[in-house]
């Protein structure tokens, strides 16, 4: 009988443990309010990124946007993970190219399309103008957290908006001879972007066309291509 009083409290100190084990895998941390908006803002923006390259890449044929769109894909990708970790419905599950839970997203996705349809240059001023909004966005949801997980993603989104925006931007002066000119972001700062190199990132894609590409459609080669995190 002792023996068995012993066994039953042994039994119930394992599921104790256990349970409690279980319950630290699966119960998110709580996200402050800003953090919260902040991933539910940026998981639409990069969709709305990839949908509006793929829209453009489709209208114009420019390699910049086939290969980009795939690294904005990755990005949306790295946010939904997060929903995930922290238990926060994805707005954009399930969304077709240009729907949106919200619907600024979805007025901004028609204005930058029809914008981006007039032209090759208008198309790639809206792609700067895509990546230094994100930079812009991101540069202040990081400033309003101290989660590694979270800092982490912020850092290599804004990273690949860099090399994005100096792949518009070379694309843009080289094959158009036109120039494009920051509303999100101050000159300074722009032209401190486009003047340094492309950076090294952790997803092995492409990030678009660097230095050196040709000047017809589909330019882009392996060799001037970049990492596009």
């Amino acid at each position: 009988m002792k023996h068995n009083r012993i066994l039953m409290v042994m039994l119930v100190g394992l599921f104790t443990l256990s349970a409690c084990g279980t319950q630290a895998k699966t119960t998110p941390t709580d996200l402050s309010k800003a953090e919260i908006d902040g991933l539910l803002q940026m998981v639409e923006e990069e969709k709305l990124a990839g949908d509006v390259y793929q829209t453009l890449f489709e209208n114009t044929g420019l390699q910049n946007f086939a290969n980009i769109v795939q690294s904005e894909r990755r990005h949306q990708s790295a946010v939904q993970g997060l929903l995930q970790t922290y238990g926060i419905s994805d707005p954009t599950a399930n969304q077709k190219l240009g729907a949106f839970s919200n619907p600024e997203f979805s007025k901004l996705y028609q204005q930058l399309t029809a914008q981006g349809a007039k032209s090759n240059a208008d198309a790639l001023k809206v792609g700067a103008l895509i990546e230094e909004l994100d930079i812009a966005d991101l540069n202040t949801l990081a400033a309003q957290t101290k989660r590694a997980d979270v800092l982490g993603v912020y850092d290599n989104l804004t990273r690949g908006s860099r090399n994005h925006l100096r792949s518009f931007d070379y694309t843009l002066k080289t094959q158009t001879n036109q120039t494009y000119q920051p509303t999100h972001l101050s000159q300074a700062e722009y032209n401190a972007i486009i003047n340094s190199p492309q950076e090294k990132g952790n997803g092995g894609g492409m990030a678009g066309c660097h230095q050196g590409q040709g000047k017809g459609k589909g330019a882009c080669t392996q060799s001037n291509q970049v990492d596009f995190d």
